[in-house]
């Protein structure tokens, strides 16, 4: 038996247009979580290849003008739920306002405190396996001290990060350094002893 086709309500201008189902919603949302999955929401706009990628999702059923509409229309309704959670009622509710949260919920900021001094600061990081150049100079100048690892913890990671790089750039300078003086040797070596120097093998 074959599959009915989705209602039509009839327009102002006298022009019938399909009714987008519960399901239409939920494909057209996750639809457009994948296609924006690597931009921080809120998503702001939405291009023609992300819509024609909806309409093909929904077998070619609606226009470019009724899935942008459609799209208004839930950006529209998530904010209402944000507003006053109480609204969403019903399982689709929650299925929609999850989904819609992806797409134009506020980004994340981290939380921050304040610190001894009554200014603000990130919360401190929870991995230092992240700095391992910083926590290898450490543990090598202060063996069998822990108070760092926890002075550590309480720092922001931007600032740890920032200190790991400068060890990290350090390194690179030193494996210059060392290949610098491994040529300089050798250029002399041949400049004292001549071809000598290299038959021995230095």
């Amino acid at each position: 038996m074959s599959t009915p086709p989705p209602p039509t309500t009839t327009t102002p201008n006298g022009r019938s247009s399909r009714v987008f189902s519960e399901s239409d919603e939920i494909q057209i949302l996750k639809c457009l979580v994948r296609a924006t999955k690597s931009i921080s929401p809120p998503i702001t706009t939405v291009g023609t290849p992300t819509i024609n990628r909806i309409i093909k999702r929904l077998n070619d059923k609606f226009s470019p003008s009724q899935i942008n509409d459609k799209l208004r229309r839930l950006r529209d309704k998530y904010h209402k739920h944000a507003r006053n959670k109480s609204l969403v009622r019903t399982h689709h509710d929650r299925r929609i306002f999850k989904l819609s949260k992806r797409i134009w919920g506020k980004k994340t900021i981290p939380r921050k405190k304040k610190n001894e001094m009554g200014s603000e600061k990130e919360d401190g990081v929870k991995n230092l396996a992240n700095f391992r150049y910083l926590v290898a100079e450490f543990s090598r100048v202060l063996p069998g001290n822990e108070v760092w690892k926890e002075k550590m913890m309480g720092m922001g990671e931007d600032k740890l990060r920032k200190m790991d790089q400068e060890w990290v750039f350090l390194k690179v300078e030193e494996a210059k350094l060392v290949a610098r003086k491994a040529e300089l040797i050798q250029q002399q070596i041949m400049e004292v002893m001549g071809e000598t120097g290299s038959a021995n093998g230095v």
